[in-house]
């Protein structure tokens, strides 16, 4: 999905996604050099702010008046950058959204010291809202995120990886995220625990769907589209639902490539011979159908997971057609 598509879906809340950037920005700013010449090369790397967008249109949904949802999508957003500055580390990654990452400007110990600052700020503001709630959700996920991590630390580079294994990641790294945004709404506004639990539903969901087709786009988009090379997740010895299917279908033709790309080096580009055998395997076997038809199914349980709760009707129109807009997103 482009920033453009997105643009429709925010406008009831542009105001408020503005208040979160003033937010951020108060946020990350300091007082200590050294944090704030890693905070400002943060702050221009700005995303898609979709976690925060997703805090206030819940927020919007269930009837929110005051300022909580601006503080917890501000601080939703701050882990999510954290686990991305975490996972460049891991990943020795390069670049991010098309910018030299914090590791490989300043190196691993410095990003993750600013890593694990950027988590205890996001903490410290979530205090400041005085909602135990809201604290249980986010030590729930902020958990349940680094298990994620070790998890798919501990299957990294190995052939045996289980389907099992690529959901756990799946879940515990990107839809608890999701669901914890979308269950603010109700959490602030004191809806009922069913409804609370719908609306986390609805995040866990578009989470699910989000992830799936983020793995589909690294064997479809390209370097430019991706802002990072394309083929990463191989590279970086991650198999995702894509290989994992082709790994079920053409064995013995994918692993020996596999090994090969995996023993070169996850610095090293795919050779252009190999990447097109590559896609040519992915072609013939249709190993992108599971994921495609399992990203649409997330898609429909999101809509489904709140086609009858009572809200704001605007916004309620605008979250049921979310799931499936992120279906079609290009980057």
């Amino acid at each position: 999905m482009s920033r453009l598509d997105l643009a429709r879906f925010f406008s009831p809340i542009a105001p408020r996604l503005v208040a979160v950037e003033g937010e951020l920005q108060r946020i990350l700013r300091s007082e200590v050099g050294v944090v704030e010449k890693l905070a400002e090369h943060v702050r221009g790397g700005q995303g898609k702010r979709l976690r925060p967008a997703l805090v206030l249109l819940a927020s919007r949904f269930c009837g929110l008046e005051g300022e909580a949802d601006v503080r917890f999508g501000a601080v939703f957003e701050m882990i999510h950058t954290a686990t991305l500055v975490h996972d460049d580390v891991i990943d020795h990654a390069q670049l991010r959204r098309g910018k030299p990452t914090l590791n490989r400007l300043w190196g691993n110990t410095m990003t993750v010291l600013f890593g694990d600052l950027l988590y205890l700020v996001a903490m410290q503001e979530a205090i400041g809202g005085r909602s135990w709630r809201m604290m249980e959700i986010l030590a729930e996920v902020t958990t349940r995120m680094t298990e994620g991590e070790l998890i798919q630390n501990d299957v990294l580079f190995k052939m045996d990886t289980s389907r099992q294994d690529y959901f756990d990641i799946q879940e515990r790294k990107t839809a608890l995220l999701f669901g914890g945004c979308t269950e603010t709404g109700g959490v602030l506004t004191g809806r009922s625990e069913a409804d609370c639990v719908a609306l986390r539903t609805y995040g866990l969901a578009i989470g699910r769907a989000f992830q799936l087709v983020d793995d589909l786009l690294d064997y479809t988009a390209t370097s430019d589209e991706l802002g990072k090379p394309a083929f990463s997740d191989l590279r970086e010895g991650k198999l995702t639902l894509p290989m994992l299917s082709l790994l079920e279908r053409a064995p013995e033709e994918l692993r020996p490539l596999v090994r090969k790309i995996w023993d070169r080096g996850e610095e090293v580009p795919i050779p252009e011979a190999e990447e097109k055998v590559l896609r040519s395997l992915i072609a013939r076997h249709e190993a992108l159908a599971e994921t495609r038809e399992l990203a649409k199914r997330a898609s429909r349980a999101a809509v489904e997971a709140i086609r009858s709760l009572e809200g704001d009707p605007g916004t309620k129109a605008l979250m049921l057609e979310i799931p499936e807009a992120l279906l079609a997103r290009t980057a």
